[in-house]
């Protein structure tokens, strides 16, 4: 039996398990809310599906491999749908239920992917720290997110807010160079040329001196995810 074009399949790599595109992620990726909706009062845990980091970097994987074009706006997608849960939650003088619950990292995540500069603007000035992320997500992986959608807008206004935030109880200087390094490796991963070449030229140390926690070099951080472009030329001022 052959797979539909439109069911992405992908062999799990561990385990005799096949991992699947469900529902749930495919009406996201299409940007059918109200299905979304629908799919969540049936089973309130699809959510935890929906929201899983894991889920999500196989899904780009997916989206990044794919030639038909079906998903170029599937980040897009995903944002508007995640707004549209963001609204849905509010509840009054207590707060947002999704940011309550802890969903706050992949509400930034996603709004940063899909480069909504006001859905990530709105969540920042609901909690400033959200930008550290919460849950799966940490700040590194809410930068990489704002590099793939090669908005440098929405990747300064993140960074920006991380600099700002919490350096002055952890040491100033050690703490904006733990940022600017994490954000360095984020924009070369999520391929940003433009906010590789910036990062380095404002660091004022050498561009080997950026290194993640595994010691790679922003150089390996590009070439383990393909990004040809900033592979050869990030170097180049």
């Amino acid at each position: 039996m052959t797979t539909p074009e439109f069911f992405p399949l992908r062999w799990e790599s561990t385990g005799d398990h096949w991992w699947y595109a469900s529902p749930i992620d495919c009406a996201a990726a299409d940007g059918l809310f109200h299905v979304v909706v629908h799919l969540l009062s049936i089973d309130p845990n699809l959510l935890v599906k929906l929201t899983s980091l894991r889920r999500v970097r196989r899904l780009e994987s997916v989206w990044d491999d794919d030639n038909s074009g079906r998903f170029l706006r599937a980040a897009q997608h995903r944002s508007l749908v995640a707004r549209g849960l963001f609204s849905e939650c509010e509840s009054g003088s207590s707060g947002n239920s999704m940011l309550r619950a802890g969903y706050g990292g992949w509400l930034v995540y996603t709004a940063a992917a899909a480069g909504d500069l006001g859905f990530v603007q709105e969540l920042l000035e609901r909690d400033p720290l959200i930008v550290f992320g919460e849950g799966e997500y940490g700040v590194s992986d809410v930068l990489y997110g704002a590099a793939r959608s090669r908005n440098s807008e929405v990747f300064r206004m993140i960074l920006e807010q991380a600099l700002s935030s919490g350096g002055c109880h952890r040491g100033e200087g050690m703490f904006r160079w733990e940022i600017t390094n994490r954000a360095a490796h984020a924009a070369a991963r999520g391929g940003n040329l433009e906010m590789v070449r910036e990062i380095v030229s404002n660091g004022g140390v050498d561009v080997l001196k950026y290194r993640d926690s595994e010691g790679c070099t922003l150089i390996h951080s590009a070439a383990g995810k393909g990004q040809v472009e900033v592979h050869d030329n990030y170097y180049i001022s």
